[in-house]
């Protein structure tokens, strides 16, 4: 009799209803049906999960392996098209079992037995493999291993440990040397890749080769994590593969599991809404194909067809040129001046469109500047699919949504106003889009060292500031106008012990004590001390108020003669507001813990554990040298902090290098510009108090500051506490209504830069 390859871990779904959707995996090098075990209970309901693991492999490890494709393809699709049934058929295939994927997928289609979608993560595509046939021996097989982090390479040294390993490793080793990409076939299928962000072995530009090898839709996905992506963070790797799939349905398991916020609408975007989730607005005009329908006057639209333009950035840049070419195309069609500058990386560019101004004393271009590129959407589960612009109960979902593609859209909607009515102004007006303000390196700084003088600012308006409501909601209290930025510090925090086996843990292991270092860094507090832009902005806040408790607790932090009465006052501040998270990051130096990292093998109990985090400084506040040394005090021995420069710097050299960038002056708010956006506030927010404000981040405005070019921030829209913890985070969103105010704002600002119309 001849064992299956496919094993069914959960035959039926857990809600007790008919399976739909077969979702077949296929794993990497070395590996079998079992690396997807964490997978169980994960999927979304009326799906199945179907794990392959071929001879020679997993609990099959003594049978005669497999190693030729044509072999291994054919019996999986055979077993696949007598579990079909008219199911929806889904492959997912990591690494090597990405090539498995793709040739079962081809034999599917061949006979007529449909797939929804194949998912190839971490995985080379077929172009990248020629069929040379070479020799696999246990050395390559060792050396594959260690070079792809399979296991700790100290296990290797047991002889009964890599007999057990090393034959399947060296069965897929010969599997993929025999095989010759160049013969597939191209089949007609909705294909799907997903590359995992820190993958030293499959990067990004590997993965987008899979383009060639589709017929029919191709999209990208990131996940944060290495090679070995669908065992570290299997949810965020079923989120990259399953989202906007249609017709799929939520899991009680899978609901309950993400917590209240999935629990609120659809969980990874899969599907009709749960009881109880919000109603969506009927659909708006936006981006299909690269092209822009809509009305470009309109930023709800213009937004909608931003968000959907998927310009997520890994850390090395985003790939923005179909967003620019939309762009393009916009502005192209109002008569406007364009141009794509592209950087060293492919697809990565930086876009500008200018409406010329004029008069015989014209002064230099006000700058728009808005970045294309956004945080990637992976890990936690939306409400609703990030990349699709959702608008929902007056809200429109999506990553950038805030940071910042409705800002963008303010700028060119109300651009492309001024420019309909035929209006003039007295210096050109620039519209630019960074291609990489979220940690890429070839953003605006970038620019301006390999383009000098090709954008010759006179000011720039990016984001920044804020509108708040008052405490009762009853309307907005107060407009700020960021006119410089935070900085921050990296630094690590490592604990250590000793490596053993984890048969015999012990007291005092590393991943425990940096536990209980960060538990004690995390009561840290900084004293308040709010810098001249941050006091400038309190006191208009006081003023602006309706809330007599928090005005009269701003005027005695602010009237405070001693750090210990500040301290207190600063802290009712923060107990009393409205956005205390915001307010708090105006006040002091704050600590934001972003990652923590230990171990390699399951088996092993680490000997060292560390974690990353930010230290966030206001300019003309906290020296950062004092910082980190009352840090190392508060720490004491409970663990090591060292200060993370850039390369080859040393600590001293990486404070020094923050002090001079927290020692760039404050952008004038004397000038026309800033008096020009004033007055818009005055006219689309009456009675709204306009301030100069301190900004608690840092953005794209520092190369120009450190030029001496005023720079000025805003989200002309108002925004809640809600609005923004999700910055960054899951269920991103803006208000619609807010949006269109906002908009009215920057309309308003450059029609004060108007000489005619």
């Amino acid at each position: 009799m001849t064992t299956p390859w496919l094993s069914l871990p959960e035959p039926t779904p857990q809600n007790g209803g008919a399976v739909d959707t077969l979702v077949v995996c296929f794993a990497p090098t070395g590996a079998h049906g079992a690396a997807f075990a964490a997978w169980r209970g994960l999927l979304p309901g009326n799906t199945v999960l179907a794990l392959v693991t071929p001879p020679g492999r997993g609990t099959r490890v003594d049978e005669e392996p497999v190693t030729d494709m044509t072999v291994h393809a054919d019996t999986v699709a055979a077993e696949i098209r007598a579990l079909w049934e008219g199911r929806r058929v889904v492959l997912i295939g990591v690494s090597l079992g990405a090539l498995l994927a793709y040739e079962t997928c081809c034999r599917l289609i061949d006979a007529h037995v449909p797939v929804a979608r194949l998912c190839a993560v971490a995985g080379q595509c077929p172009g990248d493999f020629h069929g040379d046939g070479r020799e696999i021996t246990v050395e390559d097989a060792r050396a594959f291993v260690v070079g792809t982090g399979l296991t700790d390479p100290e296990l290797l040294a047991d002889a009964e440990f890599e007999e057990v390993l090393l034959p399947p490793v060296i069965a897929d080793l010969r599997l993929a040397a025999g095989y010759d990409g160049g013969r597939s076939a191209v089949p007609h299928v909705d294909l799907r890749a997903v590359w995992a962000t820190d993958d030293p072995h499959v990067p990004e530009v590997t993965v987008r080769r899979w383009a060639d090898w589709t017929r029919a839709a191709f999209t990208t996905r990131s996940v944060e994590g290495g090679h070995y992506i669908h065992q570290e963070d299997p949810a965020a790797v079923i989120a990259a593969c399953l989202d906007d799939l249609p017709g799929a349905r939520p899991s009680r398991r899978s609901v309950l599991g993400a917590g209240a916020t999935a629990a609120a609408g659809t969980l990874l975007g899969l599907g009709a809404a749960t009881a109880g989730a919000p109603r969506a607005s009927a659909a708006v005009p936006a981006a299909a194909d690269g092209a822009y329908d809509g009305d470009p006057t309109d930023p709800v639209e213009l937004a909608v067809a931003m968000i959907r333009q998927d310009t997520g950035n890994p850390g090395d840049g985003a790939v923005t040129e179909p967003y620019a070419r939309m762009l393009q195309d916009i502005f192209r069609a109002a008569g406007v001046a364009t141009e794509i500058v592209p950087t060293p990386k492919d697809g990565n560019v930086h876009f500008f469109a200018r409406v010329p101004g004029t008069g015989t004393h014209r002064k230099k271009p006000l700058v728009l500047l808005g970045h294309s590129d956004v945080v990637p959407a992976v890990g936690d589960a939306w409400t609703t699919e990030p990349f699709a612009g959702s608008i929902v109960d007056g809200k429109l979902y999506g990553r950038g949504a805030l940071d910042m593609k409705g800002v963008n859209a303010a700028f060119v909607a109300a651009l492309l106003r001024h420019v309909r009515e035929g209006a003039v102004f007295d210096r050109d007006i620039v519209f630019w889009s960074d291609c990489d303000e979220e940690q890429g390196p070839h953003g605006v700084a970038w620019f301006l060292k390999e383009h000098p003088g090709r954008v010759d600012a006179g000011a720039v308006v990016t984001e920044g500031g804020w509108v708040l409501d008052q405490h009762d909601g009853t309307g907005p209290m107060i407009a700020s106008l960021t006119c410089n930025d935070k900085r921050s510090l990296l630094l690590r925090l490592e604990t250590s012990g000793y490596a053993t086996h984890t048969s015999k843990p012990f007291t005092g292991q590393a991943v425990i004590r940096l536990g209980e270092a960060l538990d004690h860094l995390g009561d840290w507090r900084a004293h308040i001390r709010p810098n001249a832009l941050s006091r400038r902005y309190f006191a208009e806040l006081a003023e602006a108020t309706t809330d007599r408790s928090f005005a009269e607790a701003v005027r005695r932090m602010l009237d405070a003669r001693s750090e210990p009465r500040r301290d207190r006052a600063g802290e009712e501040v923060v107990r009393l507001s409205r956005t205390p998270e915001l307010h708090n990051a105006m006040l002091r130096t704050t600590l934001a813990f972003t990652s923590a990292r230990s171990g390699y093998y399951p088996s092993i109990v680490p000997g060292t554990a560390t974690a990353e985090f930010r230290a966030a400084f206001l300019p003309g506040a906290d020296d950062p040298g004092r910082i980190v040394a009352e840090l190392r005090a508060y720490i004491g021995n409970r663990a090591t902090l060292t200060v993370v420069g850039n390369p080859g710097e040393s600590e001293q050299q990486a404070l020094d290098r923050l002090r001079g960038h927290l020692a760039t002056p404050d952008s004038d708010h004397d000038t026309d510009v800033f008096r020009a956006w004033q007055s818009a506030v005055r006219r689309t927010h009456p009675g709204v108090r306009a301030t100069a404000c301190q900004f608690e981040a840092v953005t794209s405005a520092v190369p120009f500051r450190e030029r001496n070019i005023p720079v000025y921030g805003m989200y002309p829209f108002t925004v809640d506490r809600d609005m923004l913890k999700r910055m960054h985070g899951t269920d991103e969103h803006i208000g619609v209504e807010a949006l269109r105010q906002g908009t009215e704002t920057v309309y308003e600002m450059l029609a004060g830069l108007r000489t005619r119309a």
